[in-house]
């Protein structure tokens, strides 16, 4: 077979890439999860977000965030009135500290940034993000509370510097703009929710052909999710018992996260009655929330599932006739839901004024099931919904001690002093802002160099990456970079283990970024998974140290990747992964090819 003179980049790319990643012993499939999540849907064992389980959701029971509920007389049904109902700032605040539980983080800022991955050759400017409501029904129907869809706007905009222009809420079956309306929204009055409404997806592509092979209908989907102009979607649905077809209920008797997509996904594409009713059916929903529309993207696109708890629809009632007070949120929508439902639908004191009906609750225990078995999960897994009644929430736990922190050492690891140069910058080795390092590891005013960083941003052993590379123990891909490797996408291997728990997904940013002399974990304290292809050892427990721990001041040393890492940080079970010149040589050609790979994914999509 004769030898093409002129390979493709990709092509070149990806056999640099399968080469290193073979050296280093590591399968080329592990070695492109170590960079980028990058799927054509779902598959099996993924993790939408690599530094939080999927497995875990939260619920906040506030009665406070309804603090003007009226104490007497009938609840208007009017969506201008239930909006008024809400406390915003105590919706704010909790959203905040959900934030944190989720993404297990002592800083609201740093749990936003570990929830919300910017796309991949991205900046956070140019980033697009969709907000899915439920807008059905139009103005007496249940839907999304304003107070819940500005906090994800403020978050994006303020925090990590997306664009109000860039943020579309949307639904293609209703038109929200009908709701979310001049009186909630504009794009310049930060008191209102910055970002365009849709009218159904004319704002975005239009619908586009799709195939569900749980349907026998002609199925179209929102065009820029189907095509990847959308980088981040947020699902924002409500609390709803749902009976579906009849009385079927053949999509678990509710209507939650993943139900919300038939509003994504539609079986008539005319903005003149769209309907969805060829997808009302459990294989059909499942297989839509398992579409690279919602699950494709680099990263996943579908970052964060919100449940609107705050009321519910109750019994067979079409409208929020029951005061719930509760808001939900996970990363995997099929989890979220299940918990959900079991947790708060079919819980008959929480729905007392509107219990499910009994055809719903017999038909629920037949179908919910099937949303964890859909997805290789099952009801005897270790699920965790958290439930959280303010002011009283649970301690952060498994190693988040570091998050903004001075030091980044997890609960019970050991924390270096100082870190922030001089001006309080954030984690050493860059500025987040943006999602790059400035070369040399220049941050907002304080400088934090790890281990010698190279005037074209790739790093050394141990070093800050301009740029979001990552080499031996390195930093986050496309992230910000830590002094010693420690941020998120650095190793995690023992260095803020507490005694008997977990790190943190793949070592917390903190102000010194770095944890000294390993951090030796507890008895048994192992981490537990790594933050864009952070490194986890098994046991929780680090054969080596790491020396190049900022000083007070800021300014920190060499970093000495002795650890037993191969030079990249990643997860090599029962592997040698101390360490040697070749793996030095390896990680930095690896470092290389990344770069290689986001200069030319622009050019050569093939």
């Amino acid at each position: 077979m004769p030898i093409d003179p002129h390979p493709k980049r990709r092509d070149f790319l990806k056999t640099a890439a399968a080469g290193a990643a073979g050296a280093m012993g590591i399968s080329a499939l592990r070695f492109d999860k170590l960079f980028a999540q990058s799927t054509g849907g779902w598959v099996s064992g993924m993790q939408v977000n690599p530094a939080i389980d999927n497995k875990r959701v939260i619920c906040c029971h506030d009665p406070k965030m309804l603090g003007n509920y009226p104490s007497s007389g009938a609840v208007s049904t009017v969506w201008a009135s239930q909006n008024s109902y809400v406390d915003p700032a105590t919706v704010s605040q909790n959203l905040e500290q959900m934030a944190m539980q989720l993404a297990q983080k002592n800083t609201a800022a740093d749990a936003w940034s570990t929830i919300f991955q910017k796309p991949t050759g991205k900046a956070w400017a140019s980033t697009k993000v969709a907000i899915k409501v439920n807008a059905i029904q139009s103005t007496t129907g249940n839907h999304p509370r304003v107070a819940i869809v500005k906090k994800i706007c403020d978050v994006l905009i303020d925090q990590l510097g997306v664009s109000a222009a860039n943020i579309i809420v949307c639904d293609a079956h209703e038109d929200p703009s009908l709701l979310y309306n001049t009186t909630y929204v504009s794009l310049t009055d930060a008191t209102k929710i910055r970002a365009t409404v849709s009218k159904y997806a004319q704002s975005l592509g239009g619908m586009v052909p799709v195939t569900i092979a749980a349907s026998t209908k002609s199925i179209s989907a929102v065009g820029d999710l189907v095509n990847g102009v959308i980088d981040i979607l947020v699902n924002i649905a409500v609390l709803k018992v749902h009976s579906g077809p009849g009385t079927s209920y053949q999509f678990g008797s509710c209507s939650l996260c993943m139900k919300n997509h038939l509003g994504t996904f539609i079986n008539q594409g005319t903005y003149a009655s769209p309907s969805s009713t060829g997808l009302h059916s459990l294989d059909a929903i499942c297989n839509i929330n398992k579409h690279a529309a919602i699950l494709g993207g680099n990263p996943v696109r579908q970052q964060l599932c919100i449940v609107d708890g705050l009321m519910a629809n109750g019994g067979n009632s079409a409208t929020a006739n029951v005061r719930a007070d509760r808001i939900v949120m996970g990363t995997f929508a099929p989890i979220v839901d299940y918990l959900t439902a079991t947790s708060i639908l079919l819980n008959s004191t929480i729905m007392a004024t509107g219990p499910m009906p009994a055809l719903g609750v017999t038909n629920a225990a037949v179908y919910l099931p099937q949303f964890l078995t859909s997805f290789g999960y099952s009801a005897t897994d270790t699920l965790q919904w958290v439930e959280c009644t303010p002011p009283n929430w649970p301690a952060i736990t498994g190693g988040s001690g570091g998050s903004s922190g001075s030091g980044g050492a997890g609960s019970g690891g050991t924390s270096a002093t100082g870190g922030a140069g001089s001006g309080g910058t954030s984690g050493a080795g860059g500025a987040r802002n943006g999602g790059t390092n400035a070369a040399g590891g220049t941050a907002s005013g304080g400088t934090s160099s790890a281990g010698g960083t190279t005037s074209g941003g790739t790093s050394g052993s141990g070093g800050a990456a301009g740029g979001g590379t990552r080499a031996a123990g390195g930093a986050r891909s496309g992230g910000t970079s830590a002094a010693g490797g420690a941020g998120n996408g650095g190793t995690s291997a023992a260095g803020g283990v507490g005694s008997g728990g977990a790190a943190a997904t793949g070592g917390t940013p903190g102000s010194g970024g770095t944890t000294t002399s390993g951090g030796a974990g507890g008895t048994g304290g192992a981490a537990t998974a790594s933050a864009s292809g952070g490194s986890a050892t098994t046991g929780g427990t680090s054969a080596g140290t790491r020396t190049g721990a900022s000083a007070t001041g800021g300014s920190s040393g060499t970093a000495t990747a002795t650890s037993a890492n191969s030079g990249g940080g990643c997860d090599v079970v029962g592997g040698d992964r101390r360490v040697t010149r070749w793996g030095a040589m390896l990680a930095f050609g690896a470092v290389v090819a990344e770069r290689l790979r986001r200069l030319v994914s622009s050019g050569d999509r093939s």
